[in-house]
């Protein structure tokens, strides 16, 4: 009945536009994210990738027809795989920032390198990974670069004919890829977010931009329980603190599912599981018997007034 109830969102939490709601873990999951770390991953993964007719099987006609359809069946579930690959600073090259549009993209001469360098993946689309940043964001950025700590990090699916090359004995490969999304982190920080995550805030905690809670009307259940919520904000905002501590650019919307004893995220546009970990905790003791609230967690410019006029 919640997730039936999600698309009410928007009048409930607020004039302003919600963000997408993804679903949570109840939910249908997320397609499975292969990360491909050492060598030993991308041979497997190339091997999976080569076309049946190359292969060369050995046995008699049966033997290497069944063995061409196992091999099919290997690569349609790699094709349909979502990867993660992390790319040092190293060969990471900027273009010149764009003040106009605060995009911050990749050079054509970056060489992005994976898998302790085993892997070199080029782009499909989205060529240079641009993330859109404030000029102090993308100064960090830069320095992070310099300093060697910037790694990329890019998700991404694979083109349909998608095919390894370079030499196997070498243990270098080449891969496309069709990005999905890509942040650049300075350690466990993350300093900007590109693709699917570029609805982030451009001003972030980092620049100075103000953390606020807004509890809306219930999606379902008593109108009361937006104010039990509402008197667990500074919990809610503990929660959200921590969270911009590790990723400064967070918002979204968290549609909590409450009864006694519990409180359920059943929706979630945040995409960070340790603050809806946190906030249902807090909100495990609200005392309602039965509702749906959202909570917004939003970045404010530096002098907005606060959740709640405090």
């Amino acid at each position: 009945m919640v997730r039936a109830l999600v698309p009410l969102l928007l009048a409930a939490a607020g004039s302003r536009p919600a963000p997408v709601i993804r679903e949570d873990a109840t939910a249908a999951p997320p397609p499975d994210v292969v990360r491909l770390a050492t060598a030993d991953d991308v041979a497997s993964l190339c091997r999976a990738l080569v076309p049946a007719e190359r292969l060369r099987s050995a046995g008699d006609a049966v033997q290497r027809g069944e063995a061409e359809d196992r091999h099919d069946a290997d690569r349609d579930r790699a094709i349909v795989r979502r990867y993660q690959v992390l790319i040092p600073a190293a060969r990471i090259a900027f273009a010149p920032y764009d003040p106009g549009t605060h995009r911050l993209g990749l050079s054509y001469r970056s060489e992005l390198r994976a898998a302790d360098g085993a892997l070199r993946v080029w782009t499909v689309a989205e060529r240079g990974l641009p993330v859109e940043v404030s000029a102090e964001g993308a100064r960090r950025i830069v320095a992070a670069r310099t300093a060697g700590r910037l790694v990329l990090d890019v998700v991404f699916d694979l083109p349909d004919d998608a095919t390894c090359g370079g030499v196997p004995r070498t243990r270098r490969w080449a891969l496309p890829m069709d990005p999905v999304s890509w942040a650049y982190r300075d350690g466990d920080v993350i300093l900007a977010r590109g693709g699917a995550g570029d609805d982030r805030p451009l001003l972030t905690a980092r620049d100075g931009a103000r953390p606020r809670i807004d509890v809306g009307e219930p999606i379902s259940g008593a109108l009361a329980a937006r104010e039990a919520v509402a008197a667990h904000r500074d919990a809610l905002e503990a929660c959200y603190a921590a969270a911009l501590r590790r990723d400064p650019g967070l918002d979204g919307v968290i549609v909590f599912d409450l009864a006694p004893g519990k409180a359920d995220p059943v929706a979630d546009s945040v995409g960070d599981p340790a603050l809806a970990g946190c906030a249902r905790e807090a909100l495990a003791g609200a005392g309602v018997e039965r509702a749906a609230v959202p909570v917004r967690f939003t970045l404010e410019p530096p002098g907005a007034k606060p959740a709640g006029g405090r």
